[in-house]
Parts: C-alpha cells; structure tokens; sequence
C-alpha cells in the first residue's frame, strides 16, 4: 500500500446537513436514543414476528451474522437519531421480508421448481457506469431486472398484470428518496427511487451477508473485517430464492443484476449462478475511486455523526485495494475459477459516446439479438434523459505525484482490458 494511498478519504469533508435535520439530530443528542430507538435482537425480531404474524426464518444461516451486525452498529456506526429510526425501519422491513419470503414458499413449495430465466451480471468498480448500463438494459422488454420495491417489499409475489401499478411502489418511493432529503448530495451520485433497478445485494440484504448494501445502515468495520473473507454463496443463493419467487408470478426471458461488491467472491458467483453472463465495465480507475471515496463517506454520513475513515470499504475507496482486487479477479480468470468465454466487456467511454452502438456490441457478443422494442425503447430514454440533467458530483481527484505514483498500480489492469486514463 502507497503511503499516500487513501489520502481522499482523509481529505474528504462531510457535506453540510439541512436545517431540518440537524435540528432533530440535535435535539435527539439530549436523548437517551439507544432506547428511544432500541437495535437489539429481541426488540428487532419479536416487533418484525408481532408484525407479520410469522414466526420462521428458514434456515438459520442468517443469524450469527444479523447479531454480529447489530453488536457493530452499536458499538461503532455512531448513529444520530434519524440514522437510527432509518435502520431500525430497514432491519424490521428485511425480517419481515424474509418472513414473509419463507411463509411464500411453505404455501407454495412450487417456487422451488421454478426454472430460472438465464442471468446477466454487470460488475467493475463503483462510479464505473454499472448503474447506467443497468438502467439502460432494464428498458429492453425481454430483460427482468430487480427493483427497489421488489427487494423492500418481495411478498405477497409481485404480478404480471399489476407490475407497473403495485401500491408498493410508491411505498417504496417515499423510503428511497428520502434518503434525498436527509442527503440531498446523494442526488449527484446516484438515483434512487422505488422503481428504479437496483443491486443483487439488496436481495442478499435478507441473507444479513450482504456488506455492500449493509453500508447503507451504519458504519461497521468489525461486522465488515468478520465478513469478508467468507464465503459468498449463503447470501448469492438466498438471493436465488428471492428471484425464483419475483419471477414466478411475474415471468422474465433473461434476469439483468448489478453488483460491484460481487468481484469479492467471483467464484462463488458461478457456484450459484453457473450459466451467469458476466458484464464488466471498465473506467480509468483512478477516476472512479475518487468518486467513490466521495459517495461512500457521503453515505455514511446520512446517518451518523462518524466521519469516514481508513477502513471505509478499502477495496472501493483505497486504490491500492482496488488494484488487489482487479488483480484477483483477472488470476481468477486466468486460473478458470472465473469461465473467460462468459465475460463481456464494456468501456465507459463507449457507453457515454454511442450507448445503443455500445449496447449492440455487447448483445452480439453475448449471443443476444435486441429487438425493435428494446432499441427504441433505449433510444427514447437517452433522448429524454441527458446525464447533465442531474446535478454534477464534485470529488478531490488527488495531487499529480500521487496519481502517478498510484497509476503504477493499475497496469496489467488497463493494458489487459485496453482502459484509458482520463487525466
């Protein structure tokens, strides 16, 4: 690791809150808020059972690492009291969802059978474009993508003929983008909405295995340091479950996933997956771990008065992380553990420039033929929706001498996938 390797996150300053919130933060300072707002296992579990009237989890996989997480965001996540109301509301809606997933499939053991339409998986760093590559696979009719209202609320089985109307859409709506008004900077780094396609992780939420997405709820470095070096395929396959019972009643030609985090345990992927399409989307990755430094410390922040720090998800944040873990997937490949000839890639600059070309390309490499109806509907929503339409997200790029230094880094990276440097 470069001695200056994570200077970003040591320069990053927290943005300023609104009026609003501030106030109710500070006026809940002067509360006893741990019991005000309590995060333990017995109040979390028996409101999401009194809740839903249910009382199995399924297997118990999930429950060491749901009690490793609640001791960390305890001891470490340093919550305000809105941090806290939010992550309470979004532990009890997970319990409740795995509940409600396994009375699913004890009523109808059916699910179980169902065929799996065939995945694709779009992976590459933070801020590389995966999100607008998603969003703009998603318009394509023949592809099935998760939605934020589907991971939030999966049961009762979301339905073919009320998919675009279902209530809790706009449910789902009101939760995410108040995520907006606590943060309003979070809408220069990313769009949230309940219809809005969202990440296999939030899906691998209701495994309590999936760190990626449980950023969102408080800063853990201990629940982060036990997870990690284990295996992925609890939460991938508890993911796999979800997907069986969303396409069931609702069905899908191809299922379209994002999950940057998913480069951690590649192999563990296929284990699961084993007929996935790998999509990876390449940027010069000194541009993208500035950004991320910034929507990571920016995340944290919406709920907690604890800065960033150096353990800040250092695969995404720290380039030299970010290098070690393009370095394993690329062995990974080479080795076989990870099947090359499932693997596409995509070019950042490609995207921005000509994105139906872009599109195109990808679909005949993947054997994939886009319809008149996937083109257009591509076309219109690159017409309507223009990337200078949001805000511009703002980030500290790092000083010349260190992004020297730190491009040394990424060599075999950027000469085996042809990435260019931006500055």
């Amino acid at each position: 690791m470069t001695r200056n390797s994570n200077s970003r996150v040591n320069q990053w300053q927290p943005p300023a809150r609104p009026e609003w919130l501030q106030r109710v933060n500070e006026e809940g300072s002067y509360l006893d808020i741990k019991s005000v707002v309590p995060l333990d296992e017995a109040s979390l579990i028996g409101h999401a059972k009194a809740n839903t009237g249910l009382s199995d989890f399924g297997d118990n996989n999930w429950y060491e690492p749901f009690q490793l997480f609640l001791k960390s965001l305890e001891e470490e996540s340093q919550l305000t009291l809105m941090g806290r109301i939010m992550t309470r509301s979004d532990l009890l809606m997970y319990l409740e969802g795995r509940l409600q997933v396994e009375e699913a499939y004890k009523q109808h053991p059916e699910i179980d059978a169902v065929e799996l339409a065939p995945p694709m998986l779009i992976i590459g760093s933070g801020r590389s474009g995966t999100s607008a590559l998603q969003n703009l696979l998603s318009l394509d009719p023949d592809n099935g993508t998760p939605k934020h209202w589907e991971a939030m609320f999966p049961c009762p089985p979301p339905v073919a003929t009320t998919y675009h109307t279902d209530p809790r859409i706009a449910i789902a709506d009101k939760r995410m983008t108040q995520w907006n008004r606590v943060t309003p900077e979070i809408m220069s780094m990313h769009e949230f909405g309940g219809e809005m396609p969202t990440e296999l992780i939030q899906l691998e939420m209701l495994s309590f295995q999936a760190p990626g997405w449980m950023i969102f709820c408080g800063f853990t470095p201990g629940f982060d340091a036990w997870m990690y070096p284990r295996s992925g395929v609890p939460g991938l396959a508890y993911a796999k479950r979800i997907m069986k019972l969303l396409q069931w009643k609702n069905p899908r030609k191809r299922w379209l996933l994002k999950s940057p985090d998913s480069m951690r345990y590649m192999p563990d992927v296929f284990h699961v997956f084993p007929n996935m399409q790998l999509i990876w989307m390449h940027r010069d990755p000194l541009k993208t771990v500035s950004s991320v430094v910034s929507l990571i410390g920016t995340i944290h922040w919406m709920r907690s008065d604890r800065k960033m720090d150096e353990r800040a998800t250092a695969q995404l944040t720290n380039p030299a992380g970010l290098a070690g873990l393009f370095g394993m997937v690329m062995d990974q490949l080479d080795q076989g553990k990870v099947p090359e000839k499932q693997l596409s890639s995509v070019q950042y600059q490609d995207l921005i420039t000509d994105p139906i070309a872009t599109v195109e390309k990808l679909y005949r490499h993947m054997g994939i033929s886009l319809t008149d109806a996937g083109r257009a509907a591509m076309q219109a929503y690159v017409r309507d929706n223009p990337r200078d339409a949001r805000p511009s997200h703002q980030y500290t790029t790092g000083s010349a001498e260190q992004l020297v230094e730190e491009r040394k880094l990424f060599e075999r990276y950027q000469a085996r996938f042809n990435v260019k440097s931006e500055f």
